[in-house]
């Protein structure tokens, strides 16, 4: 049974219908975040929080929480560029469209977490900032599309 850290790319069968499913989630997550815009603070915190869970195999019950919503964010993000990535040459042609390029086997969440986290320590000046702006900021940094 795969873990959810793993990346999609590394798992057996169904792997179209999750990545379908986690885009369906992040258009979802999208259109009802009705507790305003998610910042980088916000990014920061629960994504710590994960990092603290999956480093010490548990945590306090509250913080599962704010680690699932990481691991739904960072995992979001991954699944989407993935698929636009895949679906599309017309995509290699519109960088703004595909943002970042992932190693064509993609990279574990939990790598993605790590990745946004150093990014956002890194720039605490921007933590007011849009959260999935500097999601993408951190991943583009990371995984340059080399065009």
């Amino acid at each position: 049974m795969a873990n959810r850290w793993e990346s999609n790319s590394t798992r057996k069968g169904g792997v179209n219908f999750m990545r379908a499913a986690i885009f369906a989630v992040f258009i979802v997550m999208a259109a009802i975040n009705s507790s305003g815009e998610v910042t980088g603070n916000q990014v920061l915190d629960d994504c710590q929080k994960s990092i603290r869970i999956f480093d010490n195999n548990g945590g306090p019950i509250g913080e599962h929480f704010a680690d699932g919503w990481c691991i739904g964010w960072i995992s979001s993000v991954l699944a989407f560029t993935q698929i636009a990535n895949e679906w599309s040459d017309f995509t290699k042609t519109k960088p703004a469209l595909t943002q970042f390029c992932l190693p064509k086997d993609g990279i574990p969440v939990i790598q993605g977490v790590r990745i946004v986290l150093r990014y956002l320590n890194a720039h605490p000046e921007q933590l007011h900032e849009n959260g999935m702006s500097l999601t993408l900021a951190g991943l583009i940094n990371a995984f340059p599309c080399n065009r």
